[in-house]
């Protein structure tokens, strides 16, 4: 059996004497290391790659006179020798409308277990096409390829993605390590795809990295090593998922002499413990270092010797496991990681999907529940303020008109508006404060029932009245500041004495004039804005309860007959009913203003509002779900190579496309969870933007959008669903990549 190339002008006699100087050089080395009862270690040569010192107690047996000598700590490289056959194997590329070529013609050729073949020939001689039958990396057009006694050509994807997986491991020529990684991800990668544990995998890519003697370069992205370091990251990684079989692919083509020697003495070192090794290359030095070699001429092996016979019948070998969850999406979302400012901007456009779709849940949430909320039932949204008639004699109403409007069908409550004119002095001095020359005028207003209506004005300091019949009072800032208060908060807890004038607002327009004064005497407990007041007068406000009471004093002595109301507010008894209410209350001959109708307005600008949200939401998602396509059929034709690397180290077709889905669901979970969070955001600003336009109507806010967590949940569902559907067919289409052309794709 041959074992060399031999060169023109060389002798017989000179190649063996020189197989033998390099055969006895190891011995020396092996026997060095023995006799000083060292455990072989891995070590630095000259080169700078480290050698393996040999013997694996697994691996087929040595001579037994140094079988003492090739020890290690490095134990676990190898599994099974596996051994290859080609029977009259031909390949053919290009399809009905394209250019026929014919990469290998009727090859027919056996590699037994153990043996090192080197396969030489040419570019263009179909030397890379024969490897990546030997990988099961592509099928052939006639013929039978076996390798480990399975025939590769015959086998479903799947089994042959564990035969890649468990039995072989190739080093290409350009090293196709994924740049992004780190060396020590790309080693744990064939790994990651067994289902290997985190930690056992991460103990065995340091203990392969510091085999080739880069364990100091372990977190260094493979991108920026130099060439000699990439080939020994691919060294290392092939031996990850332990291959009884390594296909070598111009392993040596862009590397320096030094580091080209380095990683061809590793290969031999691999090759005496057992592996089978089948290298290609155009260079003779380097075939020289085989057993056996191979020519190949245009598609043909020629000038072949006999190997040793193939097993067809090996070992089995339990079903890979594969890749778990949890690391299917940690490589996933890496892949959408490498592309930031392309996945930030379809994150998105998922989110602003999501975020109207979001806002327009929690605005017909929040609008349900602000319509049947408590406060609004006696809020001015359910109230009819009733007024005279513009022709009347008398501009007010007395208590017989409210008697009679309260019992008029659906009024749950019925009040009046008192109103007087007068004087106010204060009682109690305090600091800070100047007595005026002339007490201040005002006006003394009162205040709705504090059980029967929510639409009180809202104080700037202090509190309400306790009560409708405490003798307490709520003092506008003007009023205060025209008593002499330096700051309006200082007349809280003072006393102030109201002189009524006049037993109306504007008291020309009645009689109701005070001819014998009774003054009253209130403690002040809370300030308010005068734009509460009737065109913005100074003045007070007084208990509902406190202002009846003082009216009745006033009224006797006085000689009032009536008019005590300024207007009536009816309380409907629902909103529905305030419609019917107001036309009983006109039938009766008075003018009403319904403040509901301001209300309603506004509910029709929002509803409006969320048609046009829903439209603009279901836009931005159909253009989320297009970037989300785009962006990774995108993906897809940037890592074509990627998907070979990961194909040849055995990933199945279904592990590559659940990879792709979970780069389309990570985007599409970043994308909701952010439309989400601005979907809350734009609520609260939107909840307090209601807030003051409806604090005429109603004292208490309203969450007209109201976000809660079963709406946030279901968004963010809904946007992992639409990504993962709108990544469906690129991921169909990174699986169904074949992976000898997908190496082959630039």
């Amino acid at each position: 059996m041959a074992t060399a190339v031999q060169q023109p002008g060389e002798s017989s006699g000179s190649k063996r004497r020189r197989r033998r100087a390099r055969r006895e050089a190891r011995e020396a080395v092996v026997n060095q290391n023995s006799g000083n009862g060292a455990h072989a270690e891995a070590k630095v040569e000259a080169t700078g790659v480290v050698a393996i010192e040999p013997a694996l107690e697994q691996a087929p047996q040595p001579e037994p006179d140094r079988a003492d000598d090739l020890k290690d700590d490095f134990k676990d490289l190898l599994g099974q020798a596996v051994g290859l056959r080609l029977d009259a194997v031909s390949r053919e590329f290009g399809r009905r409308d394209q250019m026929h070529v014919t990469a290998l013609q009727n090859v027919t050729l056996d590699v037994g277990p153990c043996e090192f073949v080197a396969i030489v020939g040419p570019s263009g001689c179909g030397k890379s096409t024969l490897l990546s039958l030997m990988g099961g990396l592509d099928r052939p057009t006639t013929g039978h390829v076996y390798g480990a006694g399975l025939p590769l050509g015959e086998l479903p994807d799947r089994e042959l993605s564990d035969y890649r997986l468990q039995r072989v491991s190739t080093i290409f020529q350009t090293f196709n390590l994924i740049p992004s990684m780190t060396a020590e991800d790309n080693v744990a990668l064939p790994l990651t795809l067994a289902g290997v544990e985190p930690e056992q995998r991460l103990k065995r890519a340091r203990h392969l990295l510091a085999l080739v003697g880069l364990e100091a370069r372990a977190k260094t992205r493979a991108g920026r090593l130099s060439g000699g370091e990439q080939q020994k990251v691919a060294v290392a990684r092939a031996l990850a998922n332990r291959p009884g079989l390594i296909l070598a692919d111009e392993p040596t083509g862009s590397l320096d002499s030094a580091a080209g020697e380095g990683v061809l003495a590793l290969l031999e070192d691999l090759n005496r413990r057992g592996a089978t090794l089948v290298l290609v290359t155009h260079d003779p030095e380097v075939a020289r270092r085989a057993s056996r070699v191979v020519r190949m001429i245009d598609g043909r092996a020629i000038e072949l010797e006999s190997g040793k016979p193939t097993v067809r019948s090996q070992d089995p070998i339990d079903p890979a496991p594969r890749m778990h969850w949890r690391d299917t999406l940690r490589v996933g979302l890496g892949g959408a990681g490498r592309r930031p400012l392309r996945s930030a901007l379809t994150a998105t456009g998922v989110a602003i999907g999501i975020a109207a779709l979001s806002l327009i849940g929690a605005l017909a949430t929040g609008l349900q529940q602000a319509l049947d909320a408590p406060a609004l039932a006696t809020s001015q949204v359910h109230q009819v303020a009733v007024y005279p008639v513009a022709d009347a004699r008398t501009p007010a109403l007395d208590a017989a008109t409210l008697a009679t409007l309260s019992r008029l069908p659906h009024v749950r409550a019925a009040w009046g508006q008192m109103g007087m004119s007068g004087t106010f002095t204060s009682a109690g001095r305090a600091l800070g404060t100047t007595s005026p020359v002339t007490p201040p005028a005002g006006e003394l207003i009162s205040l709705p029932p504090l059980g029967s209506s929510s639409a009180l004005p809202t104080v700037t300091a202090g509190r309400l009245p306790s009560s409708d019949k405490a003798t307490e009072l709520l003092l506008s800032d003007s009023e205060a500041v025209a008593l002499g208060f330096k700051s309006p908060a200082g007349a809280v807890g003072t006393q102030v004495k109201f002189t009524a004038t006049s037993g109306a607002l504007t008291p020309a327009l009645t009689a109701n004039q005070v001819k014998h004064p009774a003054p009253l005497t209130f403690i002040v407990v809370g300030i308010f804005s005068s734009d509460y007041m009737p065109a913005g007068s100074p003045g007070a406000l007084a208990p509902n309860g406190v202002m009846r009471a003082y009216w009745s004093a006033l009224a006797g002595p006085n000689g009032w007959r009536g008019g005590e109301y300024s207007s009536i507010t009816l309380l409907a008894d629902s909103g529905v009913s305030v419609g019917p209410l107001r036309n009983n209350v006109e039938s009766l001959g008075f003018q009403t203003q319904t403040f509901g109708d301001q209300f309603r307005n506004f509910e029709d600008l929002l509803s409006k509002l969320r048609i046009a949200l829903l439209g603009l939401a279901i836009v931005a998602l159909l253009l989320a779900c297009l970037g989300i396509a785009n962006t990774m059929y995108t993906a897809v034709l940037e890592r074509t190579k990627e998907i070979g690397v990961m194909k040849a180290l055995g990933a199945r077709s279904r592990d590559v496309m659940l990879l792709f889905l979970a780069e389309a669901t990570g985007i599409g979970l970043a994308g909701g969870l952010i439309g989400a969070l601005a979907a809350v955001g734009l609520g609260r600003l939107g909840n307090a933007a209601v807030d003051r336009l409806t604090q005429s109507v109603a004292s208490t806010g309203f969450d007209v959008f109201r976000t809660d967590v079963p709406i946030v949940l279901v968004a963010i569902v809904l946007a992992i669903a639409l990504s993962s559907v709108s990544g469906l067919l690129p991921a169909l289409r990174a699986a169904m990549q074949d992976p000898s052309r997908a190496l082959r794709y630039e």
